[in-house]
């Protein structure tokens, strides 16, 4: 600094010197925030994407991305178009849409400071708006077909902002969250993919802030009028507790294969949480199921959940149940009972049965794969879209095979009850109504993890329910044992081990009837009263045998179908007792708590018919 400081006076030296220091370290600083600028724009125009899928018939192409001019908020932009097209077409069809939104903005902040008397900005005035497609470098020909001229890593180019293009990416086609949200009871979305799978969707969800409430600004994001702060939740559901009781929930979901990602999808709750039942008697059910099973153990479920079919019509609504709020009716309300109910008991193999097509593929399946099941869906030829669904533990069991059958093709095709076809077809009336009936049957083979060489044949199933239909039931219920049997001579053969026998459902007969003597004595003799339960369909002549040692893990509890017109044990767990014990089952909730709202369902109970629970361990 000499230089400066000779042809000055000390005092002028100084102020030199100290100008020129400030001088020097503002510079740095603007250097410094214009390189992270230039960092911050690098990095957000790396990430912006334009997502492109074409149709499985590659027929139509359906283009997305976000833009915002002049730093406004971002607007998802969608496209429908032919494959076919010429892509010059569509990038007229980009600039056009998008200048035309920008039109109407102006002329809307034209006729404000017009009405305001404010004078108008120049710069206000809409710009013809450049689209273009690159491919490598070069631009792609405008005469090039979308479906050539689409590719991975093409540049689509807006303006200045520019998009990388991904193709055939992982979608989300819809999502919403349930309009019933109740502190205590988990939420998860109900989403509809394409190219991907739920299970592989990253989440981040968010609450509503309340009023007096303030959270760092980088907490805090804004959307549809209202302020959500990040709860840092990930996984796929989140549970609400009594202080969100008056919060919207957010949730951005990501669509993932991989590494490669789609477009986030940003979905609103309409209702805010609310206060759920703070109790509720399966709560006291899982004291007994407060962790998951040792090695060499596992507990099992059966429960008919109350199809959303059967619960929702009007004669149910007034006649079978018309003693239940309506609200706790809804599905809406009854699913957030029901998943809470069916996790809390921490078992490793489920057989449901009344579950709705929907609520498997949007409910149970992505949401139990969340927390390790595997599951499988069997649906009935009828136009209830429900069904029987039975989940194992990917820890605890391995698939090995598997097998869905509908009872009534099962008769007609299967040599191993060609006997029992021969004695049905003797009455034209009785073999008519066997088959219409809809009845599926679900069979899996599952090696246990912790015992190898050993092998599990489950199954599932849920029988015809009418009151005069004891003789259906029975052969049905004769049907599926024959089958039993046979697939486990035939694993037998296969593996060199005989599989051990866990057959599970909701038999709609009482342990008084022939259907529980079948399974668990090994016979019914031809003269069984249900033979004749209508005599317009009666089987004679007919006794039925099966050789598979069966005992029922849950007993038979005086009801595990309670409604003010009927009560009774219709569900069951049967084991094979040689194979497996029964270490223990989860009691039954008081029959007091179901009689204070006269029977199931209540607002309490989200099914008429109670959960079956019990823990087996291997012989």
């Amino acid at each position: 600094f000499q230089s400066f400081a000779c042809p000055f006076y000390y005092e002028d030296s100084f102020h030199v010197i100290t100008m020129f220091l400030s001088l020097f370290r503002r510079s740095v600083v603007d250097l410094k925030h214009l390189v992270s600028r230039a960092m911050s724009s690098c990095s957000i125009q790396t990430a912006k994407f334009a997502y492109v899928n074409f149709t499985e018939e590659n027929d139509r192409l359906h283009l997305s991305f976000k833009y915002s001019a002049n730093e406004t908020v971002e607007r998802q932009y969608n496209f429908n178009r032919s494959s076919t097209e010429q892509v010059g077409s569509v990038l007229a069809r980009i600039a056009l849409n998008i200048s035309s939104r920008e039109e109407k903005k102006v002329r809307r902040k034209k006729q404000k400071q017009k009405d305001d008397n404010a004078p108008g900005d120049p710069q206000d005035s809409p710009t013809e708006l450049a689209v273009c497609l690159e491919y490598e470098g070069r631009s792609v020909p405008a005469d090039a077909t979308n479906y050539v001229a689409w590719k991975d890593g093409s540049i689509l180019q807006i303006g200045q902002q520019r998009y990388s293009i991904a193709v055939n990416t992982p979608t989300i086609k819809n999502a919403r969250l349930p309009k019933v949200i109740m502190a205590g009871f988990p939420v998860h979305p109900q989403v509809e993919l394409e190219n991907a799978d739920l299970y592989d969707c990253k989440a981040i969800w968010y609450k509503s802030t309340l009023r007096g409430e303030h959270f760092p600004t980088d907490e805090v994001r804004r959307t549809h009028n209202k302020s959500f702060f990040n709860t840092h939740e990930c996984s796929l559901s989140i549970t609400p507790t009594v202080g969100d009781i008056g919060r919207y929930l957010f949730v951005i979901l990501t669509p993932c294969v991989g590494e490669k990602q789609g477009m986030p999808v940003e979905v609103v709750s309409t209702t805010t949480v609310t206060t759920g039942p703070e109790y509720c008697p399966f709560d006291s059910r899982h004291c007994f199921t407060a962790s998951y099973t040792d090695p060499g153990k596992f507990r099992c479920m059966s429960y008919n959940l109350l199809a959303d079919a059967y619960a929702d019509s009007k004669f149910a609504k007034t006649v079978l149940f018309s003693y239940c709020p309506e609200h706790a009716l809804d599905i809406a309300y009854r699913k957030q009972l029901l998943i809470k109910e069916i996790l809390g008991y921490k078992t490793d193999l489920m057989f449901l049965q009344e579950v709705d097509r929907r609520m498997f593929s949007q409910d149970l399946e992505p949401l139990l794969r969340s927390h390790g099941y595997c599951g499988s869906y069997t649906e009935k030829k009828s136009p209830m879209a429900e069904g029987v669904a039975c989940f194992f533990r990917g820890c605890k069991f391995r698939a090995v095979d598997g097998c869905s059958k509908l009872l009534s093709s099962a008769l007609v095709d299967e040599p191993a009850l060609a006997d029992i076809k021969h004695k049905i077809a003797e009455n034209a009336r009785l073999l008519a109504r066997f088959v219409s009936r809809p009845t599926a049957f679900q069979v899996l083979l599952l090696e246990p993890l912790e015992k190898p060489g050993r092998l599990l044949l489950v199954a599932n199933t849920h029988l015809y329910y009418h009151p005069d239909s004891d003789h259906i039931r029975l052969l049905q219920a004769y049907c599926c044992i024959r089958l039993l049997e046979w697939l486990r001579r035939e694993y037998s053969e296969r593996f060199g081990v005989v599989p051990a026998v866990i057959f599970a459902g909701d038999f709609n007969s009482c342990p008084a009837f022939g259907v529980y003597q079948l399974l668990t004595s090994g016979s019914v003799s031809e003269d069984c009263e249900d033979w004749c339960s209508n005599a317009d369909e009666a089987v004679s002549g007919l006794r039925a045998v099966q050789k598979i040692p069966l005992a029922s893990a849950c007993g038979v509890p005086v009801y595990t179908n309670y409604t003010p017109n009927f009560k009774g044990c219709l569900d069951y767990i049967f084991y094979d007792y040689e194979q497996l014990l029964r270490e223990e089952m989860v009691p039954m909730p008081p029959q007091e708590e179901i009689e204070k709202h006269e029977g199931l369902p209540s607002i309490l109970f989200p099914s008429d018919h109670v959960a079956q629970v019990a823990t087996l361990r291997w012989v």
